[in-house]
């Protein structure tokens, strides 16, 4: 590679630069933008490390990737790159496409197709381009968000760098005509940005003017880790369990609350002294739907313990903008360092499922998530040691965890939050509504909000309060029920049939579960027109005849539809959660985990997750075969069991129509009512 320092390791001067960057004027960065020039050096850097030339890569036909070492560099380094490799050409975008993660950049040549918006599109184009002899590259920090067959075809892979400190004195040299005296650390210079860069110029400014400018600028740039001093908090009138949040305030988490009252008391006799930190349960995974509480069940406990909170996720120590692989990982460092350095504290890292499994980790960079796993097991259980610091890992999927992450020493207790029954939803209520509604009783209204979370509560709340403030008055309990039932728009026709698939579920769990059917309700949501709650049984075993009655309960809400109107609808497909979902995963570990299956003998191929069922059925066709056939059956069977009690379903439908929300022993009443009056099947 060829430097850009003299033997003195002085940095070079513009005239000297520009003879560098010779021949053509268009190859040169743009002299007043310091990020142009900065993304000059750095592919300057990657073209040689990758043993090319920009003539080489840059030619028509030739294919590369250009991973950054974060997104913010993406639009810089483009430009840059169509200076350095075709002056004078142009070439059509891909497309700028915001990914989840982060922003991502394509191009090719000519601009013959229109922009996607999609990977697919995306694939589709590329594949042409390269028919036709194109220049196809892509700009992005993660290779995953890049269309996998660019990735796979790339004819030169270039790996950006940070910033060197002799980059940082070129840039100040070329900008301000003069070499500067002073320089930054090599820490300050991987904090760097285009952002930053450009912030620090100012007209009549000289180098040294420059490189102090940037010091100050990345000072106050750096990433910290987010954190809460969080000295305990008595419950202040008018306050949520939000705004003054204490273990004591959480309802419908028991064993959560239960296990942070634990660890209080044990870190209490710690700080004295009275138990070494072997004696502490200091690791504690908490898993459940989004809104459950399990942010805020970390910030209870700290305020409840009178401890610090430091915060990390994956997406934070990704989104630090200083990053490329070792970047994040510093980033991460940063935080586990912080939390010792705050200890005695609590460690709350969000969305720990972001983190791959690294056994099943098959794109093309393996390595690069593997690592990454690696250094954070590395952080919770290495050479450093983390006394005094608790550690909650919080997720939604736990099922995707690396098995390593909860083995004993780490997140080796595993506590699920579910959404809060009726009594904890009346609590939580009550919390949220502090002084208001004080007289009134809350379960009919906590009934109401069946299938609420914690967040839904205290946003139930808030507009149960505006009603009353637009009517000019003190809150009445039927703010809260109206707040509660919503704008319901939809057609008549639309919530009949959702009130037959409902019933349906009901009846079904009426006859093969007596007692266990909790409520009934028919209130709609972005996925779902209803929901039909039960209780859990008492035994952890699953018998043939379990499976058989799951099933019936799951298919019974497509059969009612099926039988009354005579076709069904889509109510029982759609996301994971789907009554057609559930349905095929139990079918599937009866047949790979249990060894329910006949047909497939008596042999385990392990417990299949949910969310990876479709790639299994897809590639295991016998698997899939038996699950069709066995489904095909069950509903036959289903049918025929709704068709016995069909005006048992009509009955309950009729009244969910009215009331909307049936209380489980209510809706088992109408029921057996309709099937004694009917002499239908019990």
């Amino acid at each position: 590679m060829s430097d850009t320092t003299d033997d003195s390791g002085s940095p070079p001067t513009q005239e000297e630069y520009e003879l560098h960057n010779s021949p053509g004027s268009a190859s040169k960065p743009d002299c007043a933008d310091p990020a142009r020039i900065a993304a000059h050096l750095i592919l300057e850097r990657a073209l040689a490390d990758a043993g090319t030339t920009p003539d080489q890569a840059g030619r028509d036909g030739s294919v590369c990737v250009v991973l950054l070492t974060a997104e913010c560099w993406a639009e810089v380094v483009r430009d840059e790159w169509q200076s350095m490799t075709r002056p004078g050409k142009r070439y059509g975008d891909g497309g700028n496409r915001y990914a989840q993660n982060g922003y991502t950049w394509l191009a090719w040549t000519p601009n013959e197709k229109p922009k996607p918006h999609s990977l697919e599109d995306l694939a589709e184009v590329f594949a042409g381009a390269v028919a036709r002899g194109c220049h196809c590259i892509g700009f992005a920090f993660d290779p995953s968000w890049l269309p996998p067959d660019l990735v796979f075809a790339a004819d030169h892979r270039l790996m950006m760098e940070n910033l060197t400190v002799e980059h940082v004195g070129t840039i100040a040299n070329v900008l301000c005509c003069d070499p500067p005296s002073e320089c930054l650390t090599q820490d300050q210079a991987d904090s760097l940005t285009p952002r930053l860069l450009r912030l620090a110029r100012r007209l009549d400014q000289s180098a040294d003017d420059y490189i102090r400018k940037l010091r100050e600028l990345v000072d106050r740039d750096v990433a910290e880790p987010v954190v809460v001093e969080s000295p305990r908090k008595s419950k202040a009138a008018g306050t949520s369990p939000r705004e003054a949040p204490t273990l004591e305030r959480l309802h419908g988490m028991p064993e959560a609350v239960a296990w942070g009252l634990t660890a209080k008391a044990d870190l209490g006799d710690f700080k004295r002294g009275k138990i070494s930190w072997a004696d502490v349960d200091g690791g504690c995974l908490i898993s459940g739907p989004p809104g459950c509480g399990k942010t805020l069940f970390a910030r209870a406990m700290a305020a409840s313990c009178n401890i610090p909170l430091v915060s990390g996720s994956y997406s934070q120590w990704h989104g630090t903008g200083t990053a490329h692989q070792g970047d994040l990982l510093k980033a991460m460092k940063k935080t586990f360092t912080d939390a010792r350095a705050k200890a005695p504290c609590l460690l709350f890292l969000d969305e720990i499922d972001s983190f791959p499994n690294r056994a099943t980790v098959t794109h093309h960079y393996a390595d690069w998530a593997i690592q990454v796993v690696n250094a954070l097991l590395a952080e919770i259980d290495g050479v450093e040691a983390r006394d005094g610091v608790i550690l909650i890992g919080a997720c939604n999927f736990p099922e995707k965890l690396d098995p390593a992450l909860v083995r004993s020493g780490r997140l080796d207790r595993h506590i699920r939050i579910r959404l809060p029954d009726r009594a904890a939803l009346a609590e939580i209520l009550r919390e949220h509504l502090d002084h208001d509604l004080a007289a009134n009783d809350l379960s009919g209204a906590a009934m109401a909000a069946s299938g609420s979370t914690g967040a839904d509560c205290e946003r139930l709340v808030r507009g149960a309060r505006r009603r009353a403030r637009t009517a000019a008055r003190d809150m009445v309990i039927a703010d809260l029920l109206d707040e509660i039932g919503g704008a319901d728009e939809r057609s008549a026709d639309d919530l009949w049939l959702a009130a037959i698939h409902e019933a349906g579920h009901a009846v079904a769990v009426t006859i093969l579960r007596p007692g266990g059917l909790e409520m009934v309700a028919l209130r709609g949501s972005s996925d779902s027109g209803g929901m039909t709650s039960t209780t859990t049984t008492n035994s952890v075993y699953m018998r043939p005849s379990d499976v058989k009655n799951r099933l019936t309960v799951r298919l019974a809400g497509r059969a009612a539809e099926h039988e009354t109107f005579g076709t069904p609808s889509s109510g029982a497909g759609g996301p994971q959660g789907s009554d057609l979902a559930q349905a095929t995963w139990l079918l599937a570990t009866a047949d790979t985990a249990y060894g329910f299956d006949a047909e497939a003998g008596l042999h385990w191929r392990g417990l299949p997750e949910l969310h990876r069922l479709p790639a299994l059925l897809s590639t295991d066709l016998a698997l899939s075969d038996r699950a069709r056939r066995q489904l095909d059956e069950a509903y036959a069977e289903t049918r025929a069991f709704i068709r016995l009690r069909l005006e048992a379903v009509h009955a309950l439908a009729r009244a969910l129509v009215v009331r909307r929300v049936i209380d489980g022993d209510e809706a088992e009443a109408i029921v057996r009512r309709s099937l004694c009056d009917d002499g239908g099947h019990a």
